[in-house]
């Protein structure tokens, strides 16, 4: 009886240790998957965003609680936990064998979540804001070291408690270390002391020898009637040196088969395509062994004669506004190609990879070299020697295209030593500019090969852009919106500019009665205001909706099916809804400061444009300085296909950008590599230079044309701005009151605070401590630490 009683025990305990083992693979595959992207609620209906959690919403939303409000990536530690706690629980020791060893993991679980938010804490002065990815813990913890202790203090003490954990943890292990050492350290002075005592034995016995030999010969001296005394006789004859005649000194050898590598050097130069002239060959240019691809160089068309399209008298402005190319541009010759195409060839022979360049294409800007690699060398050890290649060659950078798409050869891009710039005048007069069929034509700028690189921004359909201060994103920016003054009449295509550092777009708000979209309750025509921003892009969507109501009511599936209907019968659509309606482009120069005030606000807009914008004719151009996932999120990624990527700080900011390296390497001034919809390699272009100056004197030349009606925007409705104000209006915040009380009761005027007992986001919560400080509530911001708190609980109750 008693047996079956203790197996029926057996059984539980192993039903349970079963049950916490699936519970702690749950939880630690659950933390693994996390994804800042997954939604948080468990609302199926409402959340049509894909879930990148292995176990689902359910695992997203558990996931999301464990890392916000716990530990971080550190709370890997409860499934740890439970998993040792269930072996000891197979055991029948439930705590007494594991307890110490769960002690020590619990703690250093803590230590490592105050590491994940201690570098946002020094940086932010202590106000943590996100908790992610260290958790609630370790950022609470942090943020109040560095508010109490200061930088210093606090790395002292984090920088303490790491070495206590050490000790703690690494107490034993050190008192066997010690002991060890102290045997090592033991065991030599015993080998040098018994060395020492050999050598001093063996010295005497050989002094006692010789002594001993000494005697015996003065005693057989002695005998022999010899004196006491005689002077030893080297026994050893003289050694003969032989001269050879006429023979010179041989040289000492350096390493034995120095021979063979000298003969090999020679081989190595009699044969080499580098170290060895080559002969002509018939069918090359200028003597080298390669063929050589120069510039393009374009055919310039008369661009004023070619502009005939007119609206209400409108007249495109003059190609002479913009400024000429200089006259005395110096270009790469074709001895300074074959020099590097050589030195290429031989600093690649160094490494070991042996190549050969078949062709060359001279550039403006970038001079590609086409290498086909020998038999059995592999693209990676070239790929690999980039940094390498780049200080051989004395490049500022270098870019490495492995492979070439649709060639077996491998590109290596290196700058000119003296580059051109690019002046966009060219462009606009190509042939690729003015015949191509294009509705709304961007002059992207040229590429490699000197040859215009112009594309349809109506079939990319939205464009990202992303390139660091200095990089020459801001005049893209102004190229772009020129390609359009240019190509395209006021009549067919407006724009919505949403410039929230209010300095690159103010000057195009002067052409507000041509080509500028805005609403006459909006304060300013280009957008500045986070809450004007959020408005007007609501305003797009609704736009967006009634467009599409309209293709709709004429079974036309775009704008230009809808548009050459109306065109084909103006007098059956002449006193109706139905007119000619223009092309839309929505320009946000900025995003970054646009999601660090009212993100979900900002990015549900975008999205929803730009999923189903492209028929209505309302395309998006998107430009960031700071590429990251928080600004540049999966949503907006993924419904921005073509992507324009100047000049990065890192790698990570590259594949934000482009999903791939080379970004990182590129030279700045309007290097760019521009990534078409649907194409797997980025190409690199030059972007051409537009003076401030030639903007303001295209942008007076349209001020003179006569004035176009002006284009009704839809407002949004009341319940509509309910959405994205979230206390952005004029009025008092309905959490107001709420939130004073607890600054007052706190006596700690922080944001963060807020956030936590509110519930609500930084933009809401700064709103709230700025009414506070202009009701005399709490003081001013004194960098990045709490306000002063200038009420009391007393003078609170009585104003309440």
């Amino acid at each position: 009886m008693k047996k079956n009683r203790n197996k029926k025990e057996t059984s539980r305990f192993q039903l349970l240790g079963l049950i916490l083992m699936g519970l702690a693979a749950f939880i630690f595959l659950a933390i693994v998957s996390f994804d800042l992207d997954d939604p948080v609620n468990m609302n199926i209906a409402d959340n049509p965003v894909p879930t990148h959690n292995w176990f689902g919403p359910f695992g997203a939303a558990f996931a999301h609680f464990i890392m916000q409000w716990t530990l971080g990536y550190a709370a890997l530690v409860f499934p740890v936990i439970l998993f040792v706690t269930s072996l000891s629980i197979f055991k029948k020791d439930v705590i007494s064998e594991y307890g110490s060893l769960i002690l020590k993991i619990s703690a250093w679980s803590v230590l490592v979540s105050i590491f994940l938010a201690f570098p946002d804490a020094i940086k932010t002065q202590g106000n943590v804001v996100e908790y992610y990815p260290s958790g609630l813990i370790g950022g609470w913890l942090s943020s109040k070291f560095v508010l109490y202790l200061g930088k210093i203090g606090s790395s002292l003490l984090v920088l303490l408690l790491t070495v206590l954990m050490l000790f703690v943890s690494m107490k034993r292990s050190l008192r066997l270390m010690a002991a060890s050492f102290q045997n090592i350290i033991n065991a030599i002075l015993q080998f040098i002391s018994d060395t020492l005592n050999s050598a001093k034995s063996a010295w005497a016995h050989r002094k006692e020898n010789r002594f001993m030999k000494k005697e015996q010969r003065r005693i057989e001296n002695e005998e022999k009637g010899e004196p006491e005394f005689s002077i030893e006789e080297n026994p050893e004859p003289p050694i003969a040196l032989e001269i050879p005649d006429q023979q010179p000194p041989k040289e000492p050898e350096i390493f034995s088969g120095q021979e063979d590598l000298f003969s090999g050097l020679t081989k190595i130069e009699n044969e080499s395509p580098i170290l060895q002239e080559e002969p002509e060959s018939p069918g090359l240019k200028g003597g080298q062994d390669f063929e050589l691809k120069e510039e393009v160089q374009e055919e310039q068309l008369d661009y004023d004669d070619l502009v005939k399209e007119s609206i209400a008298h409108f007249k495109f402005p003059s190609i002479d506004l913009l400024n000429n190319p200089p006259a005395d541009r110096k270009t790469i010759t074709k001895e300074e190609l074959k020099s590097n195409a050589q030195m290429l060839e031989y600093k690649l022979l160094d490494y070991g990879v042996k190549a050969k360049i078949v062709r060359v294409t001279a550039g403006p800007v970038i001079t590609l070299y086409e290498l086909q690699p020998a038999p059995g060398v592999k693209v990676n050890s070239i790929v690999s020697l980039e940094n390498d290649l780049a200080l051989a060659m004395e490049a500022r950078g270098i870019r490495i295209i492995a492979p070439i798409p649709g060639k077996a050869a491998v590109g290596i891009e290196i700058p000119n030593k003296n580059p051109q710039t690019v002046y966009l005048k060219s462009l606009i007069r190509s042939e690729n500019f003015n015949h191509k069929d294009f509705e709304l034509p961007l002059a992207v700028g040229k590429a490699i090969n000197g040859e215009s690189f112009v594309v349809d921004l109506v079939k990319m359909p939205h464009l990202l852009i992303a390139g660091a201060t200095g990089s020459g994103k801001s005049v893209g920016i102004n190229t772009i919106i020129c390609s359009l003054l240019y190509s395209v009449n006021p009549g067919k295509v407006k724009f919505v500019l949403i410039d929230p550092k209010k300095l690159e777009l103010s000057l195009y708000a002067d052409l507000k009665n041509h080509y500028l979209l805005w609403r006459p309750d909006l304060d300013e025509e280009v957008i500045t205001k986070p809450s004007n921003a959020v408005s007007m892009l609501n305003t797009m969507v609704l736009e967006m909706e009634r467009r599409m109501s309209k293709m709709h009511v004429l079974s036309s599936r775009n704008i230009r099916e809808y548009n050459t209907k109306i065109q084909a019968n103006p007098r059956l659509y002449k006193n109706t809804e139905h007119q000619q309606m223009p092309y839309i482009v929505v320009l946000i120069d900025e995003l970054a400061d646009l999601m660090m005030v009212a993100s979900k606000d900002v990015e549900l807009p975008i999205v929803r444009l730009a999923q189903m914008a492209r028929a209505a004719g309302i395309h998006l151009i998107v430009a960031t300085q700071r590429p990251s996932v928080d600004v540049i999120t999966g949503l907006i990624k993924a419904n921005l296909p073509a992507r324009l990527a100047y000049q990065v700080a890192t790698k990570v900011d590259s594949r934000t950008i482009l999903d791939t390296n080379g970004a990182e390497q590129l030279m700045g001034n309007g290097d760019l590599l521009f990534k078409l919809t649907g194409v797997a390699k980025a190409v690199r272009l030059q972007n051409p230079f537009v003076a401030t100056e030639e903007v303001e004197q295209i942008i007076n030349h349209i001020k003179r044309q006569p004035k176009l009606p002006y284009y009704s925007l839809p407002q949004p409705s009341d319940s509509r701005r309910e959405s994205f104000e979230d206390g952005m209006g004029d009025g008092q915040d309905e959490l107001y009151q709420d939130a004073r009380a607890i600054v007052v009761q706190s006596q700690s005027g922080s944001i963060s605070l807020l956030q936590r007992r509110l519930k609500i986001g930084y933009s809401r919560a700064a709103r709230l401590v700025d009414e506070m400080e202009d009701e005399g509530v709490v003081g001013a911001a004194v960098g990045g630490k709490p306000r002063e708190v200038l009420m009391s609980l007393q003078e609170l109750g009585a104003i309440s």
